[in-house]
């Protein structure tokens, strides 16, 4: 499947329209449902091909990636396609340590030094993003990339660069031809 057709599907399947709270607490007119894309077969096989397409390509141009990682739960579906894919093991970035068993922020195994792709669904304000970024570094691992499935261009690619973090968005909102739909807290 093409990826124009692809960013046809993920519409059909997932845009909603009405009044919708973003986890930035900002309101909007327009919600991607990630959780009715990363659910549906077709969708998510062709999300997970044409991200993997991006980090092949980044792997081809020199960077290293020993790992990949994803933010609890909303991403971990496209980083377990991911890693099947692309043969890289990931890491589950936890919102916060579990208070019993492990006590881990972070799941999965890694060694210090080692580099991570991010993987995020949707970015907005990039907080969720930013937060695994921040957890992941804490735990010694170097972060320099995240990949989603789309910006929705509301300030999330400056507040990523702004930590160090360069965004690789498989779509943009606008690309998607859905027009900026937030509004302040």
């Amino acid at each position: 499947m093409e990826k124009r057709s692809l960013g046809k599907l993920l519409l059909g399947v997932a845009y909603l329209e009405g009044d919708f709270v973003l986890r930035s607490g900002r309101r909007s007119r327009y919600y991607l449902d990630k959780y009715l894309f990363e659910t549906e077969p077709r969708v998510l096989r062709g999300l997970v091909r044409e991200m993997a397409l991006m980090i092949r390509n980044r792997l081809a141009g020199g960077v290293t990636y020993h790992r990949l990682a994803a933010p609890e739960l909303g991403a971990v579906a496209l980083a377990a396609g991911l890693s099947l894919e692309l043969g890289l093991p990931f890491l589950i970035v936890r919102k916060e340590a579990k208070a019993y068993g492990t006590s881990r922020g972070v799941e999965g195994t890694f060694a210090r030094g080692e580099q991570v792709a991010l993987v995020e669904d949707i970015v907005t304000s990039g907080g969720a993003a930013l937060s695994a970024a921040h957890r992941l570094r804490e735990g010694g691992l170097v972060v320099a990339d995240v990949f989603c499935v789309v910006d929705r261009e509301e300030g999330g690619q400056e507040a990523l660069a702004a930590a160090g973090l360069t965004l690789h968005p498989l779509f943009t909102a606008s690309e998607l031809g859905i027009a900026a739909g937030v509004e302040g807290p």
